[in-house]
């Protein structure tokens, strides 16, 4: 019960506010000014008891972890515990911004096709069970052969199921892959099986992102690489951190650590590009932006396949329709 109660009276602050607080320190204002500053009818109470606590010799990495909003809660806390507060909340709220631009551009692009799939689907299966027994019923009573159309239906409704099955053998999937083991294990199949597959290419592009941020905010490669792979809430970016961190700790260097089979192949040689120019930071914003190219252009050809296939589907489903709905017609004018 004080689980629950605790749930419902949790505060948080906004990611605005958290932007525009990251923004007001950038500029060497303290944090209580800051705070002052940013202060309204929402927030003003979170930032009296932040202040309170600080006053009371709080420090601010400890106080400010439970007011951060769930989206970066956990990827602060983990910065919290490597670098100071202005760093921690400047590359949690990067990291949460690389986070949302990768996802909306994924589900955007997939989600239409998707639901006009779905909402098909649907459609016929309420028109099969409710309104065509009672079209065949009539047709029946006019001793017309329906064997054609009974099969038709028949295949129909195969498709409709396996859809459905498909539907919720893919929503179990995604409840039982959402455990951080089982999702690096799922990666470690794809990567073993399908090498260079969307989700190689996504995480590989994410990963490298993410190290970027940490880099450009003055850190250098070996300390953003720990950084990473401290991050629990992000099991496969820290799985890909863990990895490069052990081959450069063998000796490897970048070029021979991202060469294995867990990252993107084409990454390699980006890196070997970097050794020569000697612009490891250019050259990696080169590969980051050359991964986006590339997941764009496999999600256009994923979904145009799925719209095609959509299409041609509704297609088949409007003739059948239209035979069905003129069938009572056809039998009354030979009767």
């Amino acid at each position: 019960m004080a689980s629950l109660k605790k749930l419902f009276t949790e505060k948080s602050l906004s990611i605005e506010d958290l932007s525009y607080l990251s923004r007001l320190l950038k500029t060497n204002l303290s944090l209580k000014q800051s705070m002052d500053l940013l202060k309204n009818r929402k927030n003003a109470g979170i930032f009296e008891e932040i202040t309170g606590q600080l006053d009371q010799g709080f420090l601010i990495e400890n106080v400010m972890k439970d007011y951060l909003p769930v989206p970066i809660r956990a990827c602060a806390s983990t910065l919290l515990g490597h670098l100071s507060f202005n760093d921690a909340l400047s590359i949690s709220l990067r990291i949460y911004e690389e986070q949302q631009e990768n996802r909306n551009g994924l589900f955007s692009s997939i989600a239409y096709p998707c639901i006009l799939l779905f909402v098909t689907i649907s459609a016929l299966y309420l028109f099969d069970l409710y309104g065509i027994d009672t079209i065949f019923s009539l047709i029946v009573s006019f001793d017309a052969d329906i064997g054609l159309y009974q099969d038709i239906r028949m295949i129909f409704r195969i498709v409709i199921r396996s859809v459905y099955y498909l539907i919720l053998a893919g929503t179990l999937a995604v409840i039982y892959f959402i455990q951080p083991r089982r999702i690096v294990l799922l990666y470690l199949f794809l990567s073993e099986h399908f090498p260079n597959s969307l989700l190689s290419v996504y995480y590989s592009e994410e990963f490298m992102s993410l190290l970027l941020i940490c880099i450009e905010h003055g850190y250098k490669t070996r300390e953003a690489i720990g950084i990473l792979k401290d991050m629990k809430n992000r099991p496969v970016i820290s799985f890909l951190a863990f990895h490069l961190d052990e081959s450069l700790m063998e000796g490897e260097t970048m070029k021979e650590a991202v060469h294995k089979k867990y990252y993107d192949s084409s990454l390699s040689r980006f890196i070997k590009i970097g050794n020569y120019t000697n612009d490891f930071t250019q050259i990696v914003s080169s590969y980051i932006r050359m991964a986006k190219q590339k997941i764009r252009q496999r999600m256009k050809r994923y979904t145009l396949t799925i719209q095609l296939s959509t299409y041609a589907f509704i297609g088949a489903i409007i003739v059948f329709i239209y035979q069905v709905l003129f069938m009572p017609m056809q039998a009354i004018s030979m009767y």
